[in-house]
């Protein structure tokens, strides 16, 4: 997979509803009212994960990243990063779960 097709590089599949998304996800903290927004805190938890790992490696969140995911990410993400296709498509789920939890749609 290209790595101009994830959403690191601002090009997931889901990108326009991912965008909506975060206008809801505060910077700091979990989601208002995370046992009403399920989904929403899981994409919030998920994105902070997904950014450790192409900003610092797993540094911080690998743990974590590894239980939200299903699966580890320690290698450094780089072009041909084992890994891409199915964390994109982990992203795409917990995009699409958290925008059906919100009413949000393209």
């Amino acid at each position: 997979m290209a790595k101009t097709k994830t959403y690191w590089a601002h090009g997931g599949k889901y990108k326009k509803l991912a965008e909506k998304l975060q206008e809801r996800i505060p910077a700091e903290g979990s989601v208002p009212e995370p046992g009403k927004n399920p989904n929403l805190e899981r994409l919030r938890i998920a994105v902070n994960c997904y950014y450790d790992l192409f900003n610092n490696g797993l540094c911080n969140r690998a743990r974590e990243f590894r239980k939200v995911f299903g699966f580890a990410g320690t290698w450094i993400a780089k072009e041909g990063f084992p890994y891409h296709a199915p964390l994109e498509q982990k992203m795409d789920e917990f995009i699409l779960a958290a925008a059906k939890e919100q009413g949000i749609t393209e």
